[in-house]
């Protein structure tokens, strides 16, 4: 129950570390999410201030270049003030104050300040411009005087930061937070003024509902306007590409518009922030405190649900008591009635084997022996020996020879060389007995103890004899551990013949005593195996060859085994068969029989060698020779894929130059190449692609859209479907070893 508890308890644990890290993220999400949405509420405000902005210079310049008021302007200016109509003024008003009282434009009101007598018409009438700015619209900063220094200056429009107006009407007097926005063309005896409402500009376009803050700055860094009067210009940090920054308590984010150059920044309480991320914080942890007292409870209650009909089932078969046990778990229920049955029948076989122990003995051995080709009349006294012994294994590799007159068949050497190990080992090793068990395999088996070093100096000296004909062949000897029982012929035979696989492709006769660490199973890498393919496609034999010759010399470097050269040859040779497949039916599985036969007879590396320089000399020559009779459509297709398959070229546009149906000539190609169109175009492309990522600098967009990709997601899917990785791990694997190639150099 221990045992059981303690896993559970380690899986809690598991669970609750990664609960905390998951915790600690969530935080860290939870505390950019908050960032990111106050970054995303001052891009929305500022974007709103904008087009609030834009569009009332629109309303500006409208009224101002209104013809009324420009007629009213130029009356003014050239008439006496005896001579002026005002009647004029209130057709001009009419339209005033329409705008002035349009609740989209959150206006307080629209000024017309004529220069020439001091004349303003505004949304509730005209007024002289000296009591309109002393008496109706006061403020500290824009005295009557500030306006008359807008007559002078350059530009055309203008925002002036905000300040408060002490607003008098006919029944009341109240502040109100105004930014001036004026507009003055050049030499122009008239300004335009729109008092925009701060505060109900703030509401609409960022809102009030919490503590946050809201400042405008105009292009020279001053003040245009602020939601409060707690933090100035002098808080705001240096921003440094992140968008905002910590100070003096608050989160800054900043917004700029390049066209207006204006710059928006929103001051967020850290408090705000911590407070969200806290909150969700102590959630996630009272759940997880939650989710360990139950994990806990539960451990405990399952331990001892698990625990109690095991312990019955063990104190059961400890004392031998086969009587029937009650579980609460059906599952237990059946183990345990299995075990019941078993523990009769082991009980009734028990007592057989007792009575027949001599008989099944004999029997088991003999048995064991007729695994072997050899006379079992000669094992008589070896079926009931009970003493040590262990197994030589002599694996023989016959190697191919041209026919020669002087030429002994397989059969033969086999039957002479068993027969001379067989008279060497009985002149030392008197408990030996040597026989024959297929044609190119002889074993020996040793009873009892043997000195060290009379088996080492018959091994010797049988390793010199045997060198002198490797010419012929080569033998591996293996030997096995020492076994207790005769019983056990079968596994001592079974492990010599794993020792003997890991036999190395060397032209000498070799000694394995115990088994040795092997690399692990041999493949190519991805590029590689793209390469070599391609290349054989191509018929480049040369090439093929050369490559091989490589990577087996790098594989025999790592020690590699006959046995792992040989599965590695079997997947090589299933390989070049399958290319061979659209070449006709006999191009493959002839040369797939032939060739699989003779990799089993290799056993030295110059044999390997050998056998894929006539493997790639057979495919390619098949491949050279089909491609000499290619289809003259097939040809005039290949061609126009080779050439153009940067271009968007189509099977539909292929069949209209040929004057056949796009059909038929998917169907045609396919029958005659094995592959259909566009795997043709995709084959030609990624090849391109994979000379570009080598050889160049380009980009994977830029590659993507030269080979004739117009979308750069279809391209890196198709160059991982074909290649195995994606192109950016292609050009690194291909710059890793570009390096390592260099540094050998």
């Amino acid at each position: 129950m221990f045992n059981i508890f303690i896993s559970f308890l380690g899986i809690i644990v598991l669970f609750s570390i990664f609960n905390v890290i998951s915790i600690q993220l969530f935080n860290k999400g939870v505390q950019k999410e908050v960032i990111q949405y106050n970054r995303l509420m001052l891009t929305n405000t500022a974007e709103r201030y904008k087009t609030h902005f834009e569009r009332i210079k629109t309303l500006l310049f409208n009224l101002y270049t209104d013809e009324k008021v420009v007629a009213f302007n130029r009356q003014l200016h050239v008439s006496g003030e005896s001579d002026v109509d005002y009647f004029q003024a209130s057709v001009m008003l009419k339209e005033l104050r329409s705008e002035a009282y349009n609740p989209m434009f959150y206006l307080n009101n629209i000024v017309l300040y004529f220069d020439s007598n001091s004349f303003i018409a505004e949304k509730e009438g005209t007024v002289d411009a000296d009591m309109f700015f002393s008496r109706f619209y006061v403020s500290r900063d824009y005295p009557l005087s500030y306006w008359k220094e807008q007559f002078r200056r350059g530009g055309n429009y203008e925002l002036h930061p905000q300040t408060t107006f002490t607003v008098t009407s006919l029944n009341s007097s109240s502040g109100h937070e105004l930014i001036p926005f004026s507009l003055r063309m050049p030499s122009s005896n008239y300004q335009i003024i729109a008092l925009l409402d701060a505060k109900t500009m703030q509401e609409a376009f960022y809102g009030t509902e919490d503590n946050r803050q809201f400042m405008i700055l105009q292009k020279d860094g001053s003040l245009l306007y602020r939601s409060s009067e707690d933090l100035t210009t002098e808080h705001i940090p240096v921003f440094e590409g992140g968008g905002y920054g910590l100070s003096h308590g608050y989160y800054y984010f900043v917004e700029k518009d390049a066209e207006g150059g204006l710059t928006y920044v929103t001051a967020v309480p850290y408090a705000n922030i911590a407070s969200r991320v806290r909150n969700a914080s102590l959630t996630l942890l009272l759940l997880f405190a939650v989710s360990i007292v139950i994990g806990l409870l539960a451990s405990v209650y399952f331990s001892r649900k698990i625990n109690q009909p095991v312990k019955q089932m063990v104190t059961s078969i400890m004392e031998k008591d086969s009587a029937l046990l009650q579980s609460p778990i059906r599952e237990f229920d059946l183990i345990h009635q299995k075990i019941r049955e078993l523990m009769r029948e082991k009980s009734d076989v028990h007592k057989e084997l007792l009575d027949k122990q001599s008989l099944l003995t004999s029997f088991s051995y003999i048995n064991k022996l007729k695994s072997i080709t050899s006379d079992i009349n000669e094992w008589k006294d070896i079926a009931v020996m009970d003493e040590p012994f262990f197994i030589v294994l002599f694996q023989l590799h016959f190697k191919l020879q041209p026919v020669a007159d002087s030429e002994m068949k397989t059969d033969r050497m086999s039957y002479y060389i068993q027969e001379y190990i067989s008279l060497v080992l009985s002149e030392k090793v008197t408990s030996s007995h040597t026989f024959q068990i297929e044609n190119n395999q002889i074993l020996s088996l040793i009873r009892g103890e043997v000195a060290p070093g009379e088996l080492e100096e018959t091994l010797s000296k049988l390793k010199t004899i045997l060198d002198r004909d490797k010419a012929f062949f080569l033998v591996t000897i293996a030997i096995s551990p020492v076994y207790d029982q005769s019983e056990q012929f079968n596994n001592a035979y079974r492990e010599v013949q794993e020792i003997a696989q890991q036999a190395r492709p060397m032209d000498e006769t070799q000694l394995i005593r115990e088994r040795r660490s092997v690399p692990p199973q041999l493949a190519f890498t991805v590029p590689q195996e793209q390469e070599l393919y391609a290349n054989l496609q191509a018929g480049n034999r040369q090439f093929c060859v050369s490559f091989m010759e490589r990577m087996l010399d790098q594989m025999n470097k790592k020690e590699a085994s006959i046995q792992q050269l040989r599965q590695l040859a079997e997947g090589v040779i299933a390989r070049v068969a399958k290319i061979l497949e659209p070449f006709g039916k006999d191009a493959d599985s002839s040369l797939q029989r032939r060739q699989l036969a003779v990799v089993q007879q290799c056993c030295t590396l110059e044999q390997f060698k050998q056998f894929y320089a006539e493997l790639f000399h057979a495919a390619t020559t098949v491949i050279q020779t089909k491609k000499e009779e290619q289809d003259p459509t097939v040809a005039l297709v290949m061609d126009y894929v080779e050439n153009k398959f940067a271009d968007d070229v189509s099977l539909d546009m292929l069949a209209d130059k040929l004057n056949l149906s796009s059909a038929y000539l998917s169907v045609y190609i396919k029958e005659k190449t094995g592959a259909n169109f566009s795997e043709h175009i995709n084959a030609v492309r990624i090849r391109k692609a994979k000379d570009l990522l080598s050889d160049t600098d380009l980009s994977v967009q830029d590659i993507s859209v030269r080979i004739g990709y117009r979308n750069v997601t279809s391209f890196n899917r198709m160059f991982k479907k074909m290649t195995g990785v994606p192109p950016g791990e292609y050009r690194k694997s291909q710059a890793i070893e570009s390096g390592s190639g260099s540094s050998q150099t």
